[in-house]
């Protein structure tokens, strides 16, 4: 019970002040954990974010599988559920690091591989969640038949991060699904 309530105060500080601004004197405090049980679970901080990494991991997935097994709306219709999940989380944590993955992949110390490995293997696997997502769409007839799957999954990420980013700086949460409306209109 500790470690996960640590892991979900670090996962909360990190996006509002930054890894490297995050003490774990100050986590200690903040989550009512006493020093010897963080360090018994945590032996620094570098190995807390990767649980914070696999937190958000395993929360993203949680989402995506819930929403990819509703066979019986469109592709469209799924992905926008999954993007109006992401933006309540947005405006839950008040446009703080929008997207967790970024924003902790550019906070990460240089010399932590693994947290960054562990980043590009998510949006690999995001990516091809959304290549099965437009085959779908194609065969169901929701997209044209002449589309290239590589190319049109890996541009939808693309402008999701950019949806993320403009919604943090415009503080509003709309842009995402919007975007994506406008997305999914450009593969019909």
């Amino acid at each position: 019970m500790n470690e996960k309530h640590v892991i979900e105060v670090a996962a909360k500080l990190f996006l509002e002040k930054g890894f490297a601004y995050t003490s774990m004197d100050e986590l200690v405090r903040i989550s009512k954990v006493s020093k010897s049980n963080m360090y018994y679970h945590f032996s620094s901080k570098e190995e807390l974010l990767l649980s914070v990494i696999d937190y958000w991991i395993n929360t993203y997935h949680h989402a995506i599988e819930e929403i990819l097994a509703q066979y019986h709306l469109s592709v469209e219709e799924r992905v926008i559920l999954f993007l109006t999940h992401l933006s309540k989380g947005v405006q839950e944590r008040e446009f703080k690091g929008s997207c967790p993955f970024i924003t902790l992949y550019i906070q990460s110390p240089a010399h932590a591989t693994q947290i960054k490995e562990k980043i590009g293997n998510f949006f690999c696997e995001l990516q091809a969640k959304m290549k099965l997502l437009i085959k779908q769409g194609i065969e169901r007839g929701e997209f044209r038949n002449n589309i290239d799957v590589n190319d049109v999954s890996s541009l939808f990420i693309t402008n999701l991060e950019g949806a993320l980013f403009i919604s943090e700086t415009l503080k509003d949460a709309s842009v995402i699904t919007k975007t994506a409306h406008q997305f999914f209109n450009l593969l019909r």
